[in-house]
């Protein structure tokens, strides 16, 4: 981050493990039945609205191309490094549950997102100094700007290119993984 508000202008950063942990088995075990529509639609107004160009050649999985910034993946996501399940949504990119009604979606979209928001010991807020570097994972992470500024805020970006979502039926809570260190 180079460039900073006087104030302002943090990061929120929310593990979608701790978001998984807190689901009820029935839900948990319904949402591992889903997927959901995320679109990034919101870079391509970006790119427009500030004149930068948008990397459209191949992006991690070979279907990841183009401009249309669109892709369906499972609600539960398996990390493929941790192999631990996380809830793999958010409000900024995910649109649709594919498999249910409209009303139904955005009931269940409204649910989960005021979980992730309130969900206080799942969060952490980064107070950025001029020239910090946060490294996360996408896969296990959500993040977003407090929006809590006027003044400019700038940073470099670098983004490593994934591969596609998936559940592993076989992968483990990060509850369920830590009793079992503990009892081994």
């Amino acid at each position: 981050m180079h460039t900073l508000p006087p104030c302002g202008g943090d990061t929120l950063f929310a593990s979608a493990y701790k978001f998984y942990d807190i689901l009820s088995p029935a839900m948990a075990a319904f949402l591992e039945t889903l997927t959901a529509t995320h679109s990034a639609e919101m870079f391509r107004e970006q790119s427009r609205r500030h004149g930068f160009k948008l990397h459209l050649g191949p992006r991690g999985a070979p279907e990841n191309v183009g401009d249309e910034f669109r892709a369906a993946h499972p609600v539960i996501r398996t990390n493929p490094v941790t192999g631990l399940k996380g809830l793999f949504v958010n409000t900024c990119f995910t649109t649709r549950i594919n498999e249910l009604s409209v009303d139904e979606s955005r009931n269940l979209l409204a649910y989960l997102f005021a979980l992730q928001h309130q969900c206080y010991d799942a969060h952490l807020r980064y107070c950025w100094d001029p020239n910090d570097t946060a490294i996360w994972d996408n896969r296990s992470t959500t993040h977003n700007a407090t929006f809590d500024y006027s003044e400019l805020r700038q940073g470099d970006r670098a983004v490593c290119c994934g591969e596609a979502a998936y559940l592993d039926p076989n992968s483990l809570s990060r509850k369920a993984f830590e009793l079992k260190a503990a009892s081994a």
